[in-house]
């Protein structure tokens, strides 16, 4: 069943998500404003592009819904009790500066502190995901809408997000020593949201994210990707096997719970 076919949940809510992805993905594709960069210190860039794409997406939020906007460069704050949005404009921006298109544009909606809503508009294949707490996950191309599930059939791993910190720097660089060395899967690093839309439609197994930051920083990122996984099945925590939650600094999200088990062994 298509999510526009779902009589209860936040139908007017995932409507407008769709719609300011979908509006978010296209300017992004276009690529205007994308060799515009500068440096937010270290290695983290943004372009033109975040810049008008989050704009454009905050523009359908708000006339769809009274509720606030956090975004990833316009700011803004939310009381933790509230209802409000989360919007990465283009989650994989050095990718996409450099004219790879693993990269990702999200949204998603937080009420009273659960998550409840995720859209993914994905670069490399330009399909939309969505995805609502209890209602399943979906995709759309060229086509209809179609509902997605995980699977373990690819035996392929995304680990992203190294620590800072000495001792949890030590504990990724084990733990993918381990996975290399049990030859069992192949690993990669993508963008954190599609990361997790791979894995909402199968294409990769686990995704594994040591360290991000906490609260809304770590969410804004994270959110959508969760939403698309969860609904598709998979089972997510963070790093230490505790359920995942808009205030979580890491993510082990596994396609079933027997590989979750094993990803968190072998850390």
């Amino acid at each position: 069943m298509s999510p526009e076919k779902q009589r209860r949940g936040y139908r007017r809510e995932r409507a407008a998500a769709v719609e300011a992805v979908s509006r978010g993905l296209e300017l992004a594709l276009s690529r205007d404003g994308a060799s515009e960069i500068r440096s937010k210190g270290g290695l983290d860039i943004v372009t033109a592009a975040d810049v008008a794409v989050e704009e454009a997406m905050r523009l359908v939020l708000r006339a769809a819904t009274k509720f606030p906007v956090v975004g990833e460069e316009g700011g803004d704050n939310a009381e933790t009790n509230a209802t409000y949005w989360l919007v990465d404009p283009i989650c994989g921006t050095r990718n996409y500066a450099s004219g790879i298109p693993l990269f990702a544009v999200n949204v998603a909606l937080v009420d009273k502190g659960k998550l409840v809503l995720g859209a993914v508009g994905d670069g490399s294949t330009r399909e939309v995901l969505v995805a609502e707490l209890g209602m399943g996950a979906f995709s759309k191309g060229d086509g209809d809408w179609r509902a997605i599930s995980t699977s373990e059939e690819s035996k392929t791993i995304v680990i992203d997000g190294w620590p800072t910190g000495d001792a949890e720097r030590e504990r990724a660089g084990r733990f993918v020593a381990k996975a290399i060395n049990a030859n069992r899967w192949d690993i990669r690093s993508l963008s954190t949201t599609l990361a997790f839309a791979y894995l909402a439609e199968g294409r990769v197994a686990g995704y594994i994210l040591f360290w991000h930051w906490e609260g809304i920083s770590s969410a804004l990122h994270t959110a959508a990707g969760v939403a698309l996984a969860r609904e598709a099945g998979a089972k997510v925590t963070d790093k230490d096997g505790k359920p995942w939650t808009v205030s979580s600094d890491s993510i082990i999200a596994a396609a079933n719970p027997q590989l979750h088990k094993e990803l968190c062994e072998a850390l």
